[in-house]
Formats: C-alpha cells, structure tokens, sequence
C-alpha cells in the first residue's frame, strides 16, 4: 500500500468504496475489504449504510490507529442548525468518536457555503474529523474556499481513466488538499479499452487494475473503488505490486479526450 501525508495523518491511496452497498452487502463486502487489507473505508450519510459499517468496525481485529475513515455530510444538513446534528449522528452510527476525513458532500446553493464551512471547521476543532475537506467542487467553489481560509486537505470528484480533470485537479492541488477519485473505473467501463487491455497482458492483470494503478501512480490521487463481489475486491486491492512506464501512463491518460462524465444529478455544479 502506498500513503499520502496531511497533518500528520497518513491516507492509504487506495480505499474500498461503499455507495450503494446497503444491509447484508455492506456488511458482508466490508468484512472481507478488511481481512484483504483494505483500511481506507469511504461512507456517507446519503449512502444510508453507516450503521452497517459501524457494526462491522465495532467488531473487527484491526486497531483503530490502522483505520482512516471518512464520511460525508449531505447536502440537505449543510446549515448551521443542521450541520454538527447531523455528524454526531454518523458518529453514533459509525460507533466512533471521530472520523478521520469528514467532508460536505455536495454543495448546497441554498444554504450559505461560509456558513457550510464554519461548520465543516467547527466540526474538526470539536474533534469529530481529523481532516476535513469537500466533495464535488468545482474550480469556482474552490476558490471560494481558498477566499474563506478554510484548510481543506481533500476534494473528492469523479474522477478515472475516461474523464479530463486536469483543471480541478491543478485547483485542488494549489490548496494543498489531495485527490479523492470516486467511480475510478467508470463502473466498469475501463475495462473495455483496448490500450488498457494491452497493458493489462503485459503485468498478467485485469484492465481495471491498470485503470486503478494508474490513479494510484499520480501525485496526491487516492482512488475508491466499489465492488460487492469478493473476486474484485480482492483484485482491485491489488495493484501495488506492478508500476506503470511513463509511456504506459501517458497512453492511458490520452484516454481522457473521451469525457465520459458518469455523475450530473441536477443539484451539480457547473463542471469545469
């Protein structure tokens, strides 16, 4: 496994993905990410499974030193009657006394985003989240941040082999903050592409290891997959033990040009 650093926290690159497992699914796929290695574990409130994932941490062997765990508050609880509520709630949920990375989810143009981030800070100062940060936004929002001073150390956003984001990218690293890729291997789609599958051939993997690896490759990119099935968790968790060429890495990004944008809910930012 390889890590980034934030205030002294270190992230694992790779995280095991949890939107839309629910009930035995979760609990089921969770206990096994663990036994495979997985300790970055990605929930959110809307994903309406933290008290799942919270029945599985209060009971498995790895120590909570081990474990880096973010959740997401949504978009509905971003004001400031609804905000801490809402993340002691996952907290209960979770059976935990912080988490490691708490993030809004989804900005909210209804609710004030300096208030939705005095929040956010609020939150980390009373000890809920070591780090703290925001999910799909866009250049101009973070900049608004940046405007605020609020110390984001993450911005999680779709983000694969099929999808140019090179200009959100560069923004979320100007403000020191890493990448978050979520749907990193565009629910499957990667798997597909020629140029991936003939890499794959090369190292004997799947084109979605490729696709992972290649996120996992860039600086300051973590990347959470999702699977329900054991065979891909396993497979998808492996990919420390091969390294792309940088001609390899470039033909591959040149698989961006497709634009493949897979999440646009109507409460979405303009995209950059």
């Amino acid at each position: 496994m390889d890590y980034i650093k934030r205030e002294g926290n270190w992230i694992p690159k790779l995280g095991f993905g949890t939107f839309n497992l629910t009930g035995r699914d979760v609990l089921g796929a969770l206990e096994f990410a663990l036994d495979v290695g997985y300790r970055h574990i990605d929930t959110a409130q809307m994903y309406e499974n933290e008290d799942e994932i919270g029945k599985v941490l209060a009971k498995t062997s790895v120590s909570r030193d081990r474990l880096f765990i973010t959740t997401k508050v949504w978009w509905t609880n971003l004001s400031k009657k609804d905000f801490l509520p809402s993340v002691e709630d996952s907290l209960r949920k979770l059976k935990q006394d912080y988490v490691d990375l708490l993030l809004i989810h989804w900005p909210n143009k209804d609710i004030p985003l300096e208030e939705s981030l005095e929040q956010l800070e609020k939150a980390k100062l009373k000890g809920y989240a070591k780090l703290i940060g925001v999910s799909n936004f866009n250049v101009e929002l973070l900049e608004r941040v940046e405007k605020f001073g609020t110390p984001i150390a993450c911005n999680q956003f779709e983000y694969h082999a099929l999808l140019n984001q090179d200009k959100l990218i560069q923004k979320t690293r100007s403000l020191s903050a890493f990448v978050t890729a979520y749907s990193p291997i565009a629910r499957g789609q990667v798997g597909d592409e020629e140029v991936l599958k003939k890499i794959s051939l090369r190292y004997r993997v799947s084109a979605t290891q490729v696709a992972l690896r290649w996120l996992v490759q860039q600086e300051d990119v973590v990347a959470i997959p999702k699977s329900r099935q054991l065979v891909r968790i396993k497979q998808n968790f492996d990919v420390f033990n091969f390294s792309l060429t940088e001609e390899e890495m470039q033909q591959i990004s040149a698989l961006r040009q497709k634009n493949l944008r897979l999440i646009d809910p109507e409460f979405a930012p303009s995209w950059d």
